[in-house]
């Protein structure tokens, strides 16, 4: 009985003394990546400007006939999609090592709940560690939904690289009416990456918010 009641003790001053460490950890991921979010939304932002503005030169060039321009148009888009996939293809691996992090906070919340059952802690401290595991659960499947739509953003923009590709430089009505409508989708792209770069930034901060709550939760019962 003594020997089950130390090992109780040892889990109890484990958990007391890691939580705050976890909750650190926790506050500084969500500082960065608002940090990140900031630069992401200024960086869409120059995008979503720089692609509107070749979309209008290639009008303008094709309602003069203006062939050098239009070449010189789609030298642009090429550039900025070349830039582009790159970019994409670092949004996804961000986006799925955000996934694994919330995989490991509910992995760990799963074991904090546990603990507060096994060792039979006061109905208060259950509730709130249910509701953060409930949190982090919902923040999981928010950020597979966002990674996932990276992935298909990206690969849409593959797609329009593979199409564009033989019609660069090309000037008669059937390719450039068909690069027109390509490069439109181009700056939907953009602006639908602004869209959810404005959305993560809002989440982040929610986060933010809810992890700066569990702390002053512990430091207010760190007994528990």
């Amino acid at each position: 009985m003594k020997g089950i009641l130390g090992v109780l003790a040892v889990c109890v001053a484990f958990a007391s003394s890691a939580q705050p460490i976890r909750n650190r950890v926790e506050r500084a991921n969500d500082r960065k990546d608002l940090r990140q979010d900031r630069r992401q939304v200024a960086d869409d932002a120059r995008d979503l400007g720089a692609v509107s503005a070749f979309l209008a030169a290639y009008d303008q060039a094709v309602s003069k006939n203006d062939a050098a321009g239009i070449k010189a148009a789609d030298a642009q888009f090429q550039a900025y999609l070349a830039r582009e996939a790159v970019e994409a293809n670092r949004e996804v691996a961000q986006a799925q090592q955000e996934v694994r992090e919330d995989r490991r906070e509910v992995r760990s919340d799963r074991r904090e709940l546990g603990q507060d059952l096994a060792l039979g802690r006061r109905p208060g401290v259950v509730a709130d560690d249910a509701r953060d595991l409930a949190r982090d659960k919902a923040n999981l499947a928010d950020d597979k939904g966002d990674a996932a739509r990276e992935r298909a953003a990206r690969n849409r923009l593959f797609v329009i690289r593979t199409e564009l590709a033989p019609l660069q430089g090309l000037v008669d009505p059937a390719a450039t009416a068909k690069k027109r409508v390509l490069y439109a989708e181009v700056v939907t792209l953009a602006q639908r990456d602004l869209q959810r770069t404005k959305v993560e930034q809002r989440e982040d901060r929610r986060e933010l918010r809810e992890d700066r709550r569990e702390t002053r939760e512990d430091r207010r019962d760190p007994i528990r």
